[in-house]
């Protein structure tokens, strides 16, 4: 799988800079000050393109999976829902392969040797094949390594995985900070897939309002462009907190900037969320 630090260019939608032209212009000079390349997408439709786009296995070798997310927008919101066939036609980039799960790009999270989704893909697939053996078989053919499912967040509608865990290396995950959680059995079966999988954990602030469609305070959901972190900031007074740790963690081989993301955050999403990267 091609990972963060792999990747040499971010893709934004093209409503990114028509809504928040001071925004996108700050952050595109992050970029591109540490050597990156930026890039619009048209023809979409929403802001957090990892959503609708393919997920790239390898330089040449993307996979589009099917983008269906009326289970999560409201019906008067459907008008924004993008069509990623559309996107590639449009924006003249490599025809991917094309799989019949539904499957977000927010819902995978990867590693070079792995990826981890969150059960959530059970349920948006379980009419076509009625078997969670026969979708993990689907999925791992797709991405070509295996997979590792995670709980979803009880209530949280989109059930992706890049609003819970990220990477930090093979061995070393960045996870939420839950201490006082009310749900505990969730939190004990998260762990516990992470145990059974040898997975350490470093927890991240998490100080995000319970049942909001407000994601400020979730950090986790930070932009990793090759050897570039741009970590969310949101004027909460975990942001110190949250950058030293991002320092400690990949200051010695990488540049790590702080960002103000509350304008994104707000819609629901963070730098993760609004960001596509891939390596070309």
């Amino acid at each position: 799988m091609i990972t963060d630090s792999q990747t040499n260019t971010v893709y934004f939608s093209n409503l990114t800079p028509e809504d928040f032209q001071a925004e996108f212009n700050e952050l595109s000079r992050i970029i591109e000050t540490a050597g990156y390349k930026t890039k619009l997408l048209v023809e979409t439709y929403d802001y957090y393109c990892r959503d609708y786009m393919p997920v790239q296995v390898a330089e040449d070798d993307f996979v589009q999976f099917v983008f269906r997310p009326k289970t999560y927008f409201k019906p008067e919101e459907y008008i924004h829902i993008t069509n990623p066939v559309l996107v590639e036609l449009m924006n003249k980039l490599s025809q991917p392969r094309y799989s019949p799960l539904v499957l977000d790009g927010g819902n995978i999270v990867k590693s070079n040797s792995k990826a981890i989704v969150t059960d959530r893909i059970f349920k948006d697939n379980w009419y076509q094949f009625k078997s969670r053996e026969k979708i993990i078989d689907q999925l791992e053919n797709d991405i070509k390594c295996p997979a590792i499912v995670v709980p979803g967040y009880p209530g949280e509608l989109s059930g992706h995985a890049d609003g819970l865990i990220r990477f930090i290396d093979e061995d070393t995950v960045f996870i939420n900070e839950t201490e006082g959680e009310k749900k505990k059995e969730w939190l004990r079966n998260f762990l516990t897939v992470l145990g059974e999988n040898q997975l350490l954990h470093i927890k991240v602030p998490c100080p995000v309002k319970a049942n909001s469609e407000d994601a400020t305070g979730l950090y986790i959901n930070y932009l990793h462009v090759g050897n570039l972190v741009v970590v969310p900031q949101f004027g909460l007074k975990e942001d110190d907190k949250v950058l030293q740790t991002f320092r400690e963690i990949f200051g010695k081989r990488n540049t790590v900037v702080p960002f103000n993301a509350r304008w994104i955050a707000k819609h629901g999403g963070v730098l993760n969320c609004v960001t596509w990267t891939v390596k070309k």
